[in-house]
């Protein structure tokens, strides 16, 4: 029917289209206030600082003008919903609704200017509190389809620069060499240790992996009332995780010491069991799955962590050593390792975890490695900064952390961050093609793949030194942490003293598909080759479709079990060549 009148025009859309926007937008405010909520009732007894204060003020008026805007989107969705389409009576008070949504946007984005100014302007608060604040307000003039087209560049400028590189230095390993057969040996370790990281998940990844069968084959432990079974164990929160942890791992409910879905921030839930298989006392520890998590995530400044080794700098993302911490004081003054080890005497202690529990399994290792000499840690995917590169090294001898692909957590440091963020605004300033070739252009490429060198990205001629100073609102977050600005570079940033340059842990195993499965491999089964990596090959954030999907615990498991099976099968098969390459 006809479009709505608004501001004195006939626009194109009517009343009854509003109802999906308008979903779409409740969903994410409502999200974002329940963050910011989140955020404000458990730090507000930090906010005795510095411009505190203000701080606290911000938060308040950011959540009232939140709930009004709920509230607001909240009756344009139910006005939208009312009527026929031939009957838009009930929906005569729509424009209204309209003028007033359009009229909320001002004070949000004075009062997102204003957080933006207090920031950055020397507020000395706890560090968590300030990051919520800086993830409210992206004070750059890059708007959303903005960033989009960035990545797309980006992402075809890094696959240019890889097919122009001259080939690399290699180093051959024969079939029987020695690195060969440890590489063969911790990838058969990584592939049944992945099994307690995955059940750390409890039941939630199980139903995604087993989407048919897996509510049937764990509904009744979880409509059944505890059972003498499990009193067996020791934890709290078991609710319907028991059941998919025994399904996953396939051990009986003697086999567990503890299960632990205790979540709080800085506080991650974690299993122990004995794995008699590998004759090991096994502790798994949860990756993020909850906002608490995301807390802990994003408490990225470093602190020093207390553990009893001859490194000196020993610097660590303080939310993982947090969380690590707790897990510790659980293990040791609960005496749940003393109860494992009472019965298996003769067992090594080995620690696991995936994403943000590879982290926190990597610095638990390694605080427990004192008093448990032998311990051996498996971090799938683990954040690239965790700790300082002294740590990093002494690390090498009982950590192995393993990589999918281009995965961008084992990437991800507030370093890297803030280098993604300067090599997109350069990408895009210098980019001579306008906004819907790109995005076209980038789609394509991204489903179906071409030549990168199809869509230049810098301008012509002397143009690009009128394009080197930053964009708009560059200054007002990032230099406060970083430093000069400069386009002619394409090294990472330097740290400053509260975010210094932190590295993945251990020894790192590079898991790489082999031939084009399709850019989603979706198409055919995917085949994986495997390596041994350096950690600055991880130094960049690489973009590409599957730098998400690659970190996902179903997908790594998948990839696991594709390079076990076909290095397997290859070991009876005659040598043909080389049988590793190794970049040097």
């Amino acid at each position: 029917m006809p479009g709505m009148v608004l501001f004195g025009r006939r626009w194109a859309i009517a009343s009854d289209d509003l109802v999906f926007p308008g979903f779409f937008e409740l969903v994410v405010r409502v999200l974002w206030w329940i963050g910011i909520l989140t955020l404000y009732l458990m730090h507000r007894g930090k906010l005795d600082c510095a411009g505190g204060a203000l701080l606290s003020s911000y938060l308040i008026v950011l959540m009232i003008l939140l709930a009004v805007v709920i509230c607001t989107v909240s009756a344009i969705m139910c006005v939208s919903m009312r009527g026929t389409i031939c009957n838009p009576g009930p929906r005569k008070s729509m424009s209204k609704l309209l003028y007033i949504r359009l009229a909320l946007f001002f004070p949000e984005m004075v009062w997102a200017s204003l957080g933006a100014a207090w920031v950055a302007d020397g507020v000395q608060c706890d560090r968590t509190v300030v990051n919520g604040i800086i993830a409210t307000v992206v004070d750059t003039d890059l708007v959303p389809s903005d960033i989009a087209a960035g990545l797309a560049l980006l992402h075809q400028q890094q696959d240019n620069i890889r097919n122009n590189q001259e080939p690399a230095q290699v180093v051959c390993h024969a079939p029987g060499s020695s690195q060969e057969a440890d590489l063969d040996a911790e990838l058969e370790n990584c592939h049944h240790y992945m099994q307690f990281a995955a059940a750390a998940y409890g039941w939630p990844l199980y139903i995604y992996r087993n989407p048919l069968t897996g509510l049937c084959r764990i509904g009744g432990d979880c409509c059944r009332s505890r059972t003498t079974d499990y009193d067996l164990v020791g934890g709290d929160q078991l609710n319907c995780h028991f059941g998919s942890i025994l399904h996953t791992t396939g051990l009986q409910y003697r086999d567990f010491i503890h299960v632990s879905f205790h979540d709080k921030v800085y506080e991650l839930p974690f299993l122990v069991a004995l794995d008699h298989r590998k004759e090991s006392v096994v502790v798994a520890v949860r990756g993020t799955m909850s906002l608490q998590d995301v807390l802990t995530d994003l408490s990225a400044e470093s602190e020093v962590l207390d553990v009893e080794c001859e490194v000196q700098d020993r610097l660590a993302h303080k939310g993982i050593s947090q969380a690590a911490r707790y897990v510790y004081q659980r293990l040791i003054n609960d005496g749940i390792l003393s109860q494992a080890f009472s019965i298996a005497p003769e067992y090594r202690l080995v620690i696991v975890g995936h994403s943000l529990g590879g982290g926190a399994a990597a610095l638990l290792a390694t605080m427990l490695r004192a008093a448990y000499p032998q311990v051996r840690c498996y971090a799938f995917s683990p954040p690239r900064g965790l700790w300082s590169k002294a740590l990093q090294e002494y690390s090498q001898s009982f950590i192995v952390s393993l990589v999918l692909g281009k995965d961008v957590i084992p990437r991800l440091s507030v370093t890297n961050l803030e280098d993604l963020k300067r090599r997109i605004l350069r990408v895009v300033a210098h980019c001579n093609k306008p906004k819907y070739k790109i995005l076209l252009h980038g789609l394509w490429y991204e489903l179906f793949g071409g030549n990168p060198n199809n869509l230049p990205t810098e301008l012509d001629g002397g143009d690009q030194e009128v394009l080197t100073q930053p964009l708009l609102g560059e200054q007002s977050l990032l230099t406060r942490w970083s430093p000069a600005y400069s386009f002619s570079s394409d090294s990472p940033l330097d740290s400053s003293p509260k975010y210094p340059p932190l590295y993945p842990p251990g020894r790192i195993i590079h898991l790489q598909e082999e031939g084009a499965s399709g850019r989603f491999g979706c198409c055919s089964a995917a085949h994986y080759s495997a390596k041994w990596s350096h950690e600055a090959e991880f130094s960049k954030i690489l973009i590409g479709p599957k730098m998400l999907t690659d970190h996902m615990p179903d997908i790594l498991m998948r990839a696991l079990d594709s390079v076990v099976s076909d290095r397997a099968a290859c070991v009876s098969c005659p040598a043909q060549g080389v049988s590793s390459v190794d970049v040097a």
